[in-house]
């Protein structure tokens, strides 16, 4: 008997100590996160945030406020950069010391340091705990580029860096550089090998080739066509996928995709590939019966051919245009097309009014479909999710924040509509509902970082 008593009490004893670790843990994960930054935990003030959408962000912290991008060996800069998952759960903080306009970017594996003096690079490739795997210095000059011909820069996840160039005519160049391979020390004109097959061959209008995007270890090209022989409105999309050793690996055909007796309205549509679902969205602005409107389609791959199949098409009417003017219908204002952008599975449709930089807080329209086709907002919006004008939210009298009023994250929000000195960095929502709010108190006394993780109710 004394034995099964001290059996019982050992179990006893074991069993609470597990629900305890158990219940702990439940709360530990389910509980809000909350990270407070400031002068003297980083040694200085926040002068740069970099947001590295799925894989994280970064805040970059230097002894001085407001410092200036160094030019020269005389205006180095040391950098104390703070990284973190979106879940919060990886975190690195390291240092880099700078001379010219430095910059972070990523890919699925690494981080990338770029620190650039004029045409000059020196570009570290690091882990995500800030350690430094390789690094390269060469000169956009020894192959006769300029920092003007670069449209964009993109770094994929084997560790190639690969510049976007179009030249006076409008053609696309490729430029690259092996950041993990110590024999190249210089850029490398990529050949391109440009499809043979010309699905667009047919239409009286052919658009020149530009680098949609790189994803899942192959670059997609698209250029657009308009087959004036059936509808001068009717448009069309060739598309190209490009393994990373840029050989051709499949041709596409996005067909018409305007419905019949639907009127493009401006010269330009956007398209967009999903890299979660690996498909494809278009929209443009429209008429339908002398009305201007929207509309927006996804495609996905055929395995039976090179067509891709319509998965949804939608048409939205344009929210009070009267009031908000959109898109106005006066013969000579040419409107640009909605921009397209993705979270997970989750398309999202912004119509600007007056847009300047899609980076830029403004009045927009916007629409979310998920990956059934189902439209779950579709509203009249100050900004997108990754935008907040604080003041703006703090006084919204015509309800253009309605996405965040339901959110948890609008309860820390509202006592910051009291304080002086505070700027929202970021607000950021995921596919699964998990909230991110990065706070700027720039109050000289408190400068300070505040991160507020929300997990999903």
């Amino acid at each position: 008997m004394l034995v099964n008593s001290l059996t019982m009490n050992v179990f006893n004893r074991v069993l609470f100590f597990v629900i305890t670790v158990l219940f702990w843990g439940s709360n530990h994960v389910l509980a809000q996160s909350k990270i407070i930054l400031d002068k003297q935990s980083t040694g200085g003030y926040c002068n740069s945030y970099y947001d590295l959408g799925d894989n994280g962000f970064v805040l970059i912290f230097n002894k001085n406020k407001d410092v200036d991008e160094g030019v020269d060996k005389e205006s180095t800069l040391q950098n104390n950069i703070y990284y973190y998952s979106k879940d919060l759960v990886k975190r690195a903080n390291f240092k880099i010391t700078s001379n010219g306009q430095f910059q972070i970017y990523s890919n699925k594996n690494n981080l990338i340091a770029v620190d650039r003096l004029s045409t000059k690079y020196f570009v570290r490739l690091l882990d995500y705990s800030g350690k430094e795997v390789s690094s390269k210095k060469f000169d956009l000059t020894d192959i006769g580029l300029n920092q003007d011909l670069i449209e964009r820069i993109h770094f994929t996840d084997n560790g190639k860096m690969v510049f976007e160039v179009y030249d006076g005519l409008e053609q696309l160049h490729l430029y690259q550089i092996d950041l993990k391979n110590a024999k190249e020390q210089t850029l490398t004109e990529i050949d391109i090998p440009f499809p043979s097959n010309n699905p667009l061959e047919s239409m009286a209008f052919q658009g020149n080739w530009t680098l949609l995007g790189q994803t899942t270890g192959f670059y997609i090209l698209t250029r657009k066509g308009a087959n004036a022989d059936f509808n001068p409105n009717a448009i069309a999309y060739h598309i190209a996928f490009l393994d990373e050793d840029f050989n051709l690996f499949r041709e596409l055909l996005l067909d018409n995709f305007l419905m019949e007796g639907i009127q493009m309205l401006g010269k330009e549509a956007s398209i967009s590939l999903n890299p979660i679902l690996q498909s494809f969205v278009v929209s443009c602005n429209i008429l339908k019966s002398g009305k201007p409107q929207f509309m927006a389609a996804e495609y996905a791959m055929n395995a039976s051919n090179n067509v891709l199949k319509l998965k949804w098409y939608k048409e939205f009417e344009i929210i009070n245009n009267q009031k908000y003017q959109f898109i106005l219908n006066d013969s000579y204002t040419v409107p640009a097309p909605p921009v397209i952008s993705h979270k997970g599975p989750k398309t999202y449709i912004n119509l600007y009014k007056n847009r300047l930089n899609v980076n830029e807080e403004a009045l927009n329209q916007m629409v979310v479909i998920d990956a059934d086709g189902k439209t779950s907002m579709n509203a009249v919006q100050m900004g997108n999710y990754e935008q907040l004008n604080l003041d703006g939210f703090c006084v919204d009298n015509d309800n253009h924040y309605s996405r965040i009023k339901t959110l948890q994250m609008a309860s820390v929000l509202k006592p910051f509509c009291e304080m002086q000195n505070i700027d929202v960095l970021d607000i950021d929502l995921d596919p699964f509902g998990n909230e991110l709010v990065i706070i700027l108190n720039y109050e000289i006394k408190k400068d300070q970082i505040i991160i507020h993780r929300f997990p999903k109710k």
